[in-house]
């Protein structure tokens, strides 16, 4: 029955999206509120996937299907009902791209938490855009490249906190994969998935939200149920202490100016991570990466602020540059919460190694009195110019690398030998050459035509269009600095099969 049922299931989808198309050239109703309309019956939908089928395969053999044709209906300009919003979003790719990831991870035990989370999704979001947009008085921020409102958030955040207090609550009873906890409990865990549902939302853009909060809620979900449900609380409280240590950290840096609002954002969302499920081992490093690199960034503010109109970034890192320097560690320590062995703790510090030595590298070498050489011929090049080095400022670029296998050896004494700290410092010196080459060779490079200077940024003079002269367009800073990053974890591979 289960293939009787997903082919109900395929042709019910398909009127509604049908259904929706019709009642946008009935009515001229805008792109968006019928999306909104289909985002929501899906929603319906597919928490009813465990009252009706036994198996994965067929419901899964749908999302994968509805993943690839949503793709291509953007591409193309199809089913405007869906796609066919003001700005240009792949939330309906994400949306069952996101279902997929959840079948595969959740359906054989916590069909509870695929369901909860996909209703997350299909209404909390729907429902924070809805009156988000048509409340009088609005107040408006913007994180990333969509503008949200404060007032759509707090909905979001009032929509998730009954869905998933309501899930848990009653839910446990009723669908598969529940779990037994008490009501202080459920609380507890309700306003945790909440507040980072709602930070999700909030720092996403371009439908990328229809990723993030579902499997944001998810991991969460089931980190802290199945601790609550083996008797051990233990790692809650160090993640709700983790929530608390980031949302400091994020506040105090943002009022140091160390970070930009949607970095300080950021911040907070990589620390709970790092914080709450790495524990010290995991902060540390990252902590003296953060600390010492933001206070080294602000030194020597006469002679950088003659490269202002050379660098695309300032001092004040913004989400992207968060993202750049700590999505992999994010994403290593997410990967050691479900496989706890030392190795991925070293990829860890490489990771953190490569960034910090690119970050001091540039910091200490505006301090050197000789020009920088080109990584690529070794001719002087102007101070700034992309690919440049200086001996002082790789020589800075070690010792940062040095330092945080130092803190990670500190943090994680047991089993770390002097190998495994040497290959640390090595692989993040060599990705910090790797830094350099991409910079001088795929990243893209601009031109002023007021000024003739060459520059990262894409206006220049007083807003002037620049031209670009070498690189790949899409190729940025940010960019270069997470390739960088994930060449550490390569290197470490090579100097480990060679030494």
């Amino acid at each position: 029955m289960d293939w009787v049922y997903s082919g109900i299931f395929f042709i019910a989808l398909f009127f509604v999206i049908l259904l929706a198309e019709g009642l946008r050239k009935l009515f001229n109703w805008i792109p968006d509120t019928t999306r909104k309309l289909v985002h929501l019956v899906t929603g319906i939908f597919i928490s009813s996937v465990p009252f009706l089928f036994h198996s994965k395969i067929p419901i899964l053999t749908i999302t994968i299907f509805f993943t690839i044709l949503n793709y291509f209906a953007i591409q193309f300009g199809m089913l405007k009902a869906m796609h066919g919003t003001v700005r240009k979003s792949y939330g309906t790719v994400f949306y069952p791209l996101s279902l997929v990831v959840l079948l595969i991870f959740f359906w054989e035990k916590y069909q509870l938490i695929l369901v909860i989370s996909m209703l997350v999704l299909a209404f909390g979001d729907a429902l924070a855009a809805l009156f988000g947009e048509n409340l009088k008085n609005l107040h408006y921020y913007q994180l990333a490249r969509d503008r949200k409102t404060f007032e759509g958030s707090l909905v979001m955040f009032i929509t998730t906190f009954l869905i998933v207090f309501g899930g848990l609550f009653l839910g446990s009873n009723y669908i598969p994969g529940g779990f037994q906890i008490s009501l202080i409990e459920t609380l507890w865990v309700t306003i945790i998935v909440s507040i980072i549902a709602t930070v999700c939302e909030a720092i996403s853009s371009r439908g990328s939200d229809n990723l993030t909060v579902p499997l944001g809620t998810a991991f969460f979900l089931h980190f802290m149920l199945s601790r609550f449900s083996i008797g051990n609380p233990a790692e809650n409280i160090q993640l709700s202490i983790g929530l608390f240590l980031a949302f400091i950290v994020a506040f105090i840096s943002l009022r140091l100016r160390f970070l930009s609002v949607n970095g300080s954002v950021a911040t907070f969302l990589l620390g709970t991570v790092v914080f709450g499920i790495g524990g010290w081992a995991f902060s540390l490093p990252i902590l003296a990466f953060f600390i010492l690199s933001s206070l080294l960034s602000k030194m020597g503010g006469r002679r950088k602020k003659k490269l202002d109109q050379t660098f695309e970034k300032s001092s004040q890192r913004d989400i992207w540059q968060v993202a750049a320097n700590g999505g992999l560690p994010f994403v290593l320590v997410l990967i050691w919460n479900f496989y706890r062995i030392d190795f991925i703790f070293y990829l860890y510090l490489v990771a953190l190694s490569a960034v910090t030595a690119d970050t001091w590298g540039t910091e200490i070498g505006f301090f050197s009195k000789k020009r920088p050489r080109s990584i690529l011929n070794f001719k002087e090049v102007p101070a700034g110019t992309s690919g440049g080095i200086t001996l002082l400022g790789t020589s800075g670029g070690a010792i940062g690398a040095m330092i945080i296998a130092l803190v990670g050896w500190l943090s994680h004494f047991s089993g770390f030998s002097f190998k495994i700290f040497l290959l640390i410092i090595f692989s993040g010196v060599l990705a910090s050459f790797v830094d350099s080459i991409l910079g001088a060779t795929l990243q893209a490079q601009f031109q002023c035509p007021n000024c003739q200077k060459i520059t990262e940024k894409v206006l220049h003079c007083n807003n002037i269009p620049t031209v670009m002269i070498s690189g790949i367009r899409w190729v940025r800073n940010d960019l270069v600095n997470f390739l960088a990053a994930i060449s550490g974890l390569v290197w470490l591979w090579v100097l480990n099969l060679m030494i």
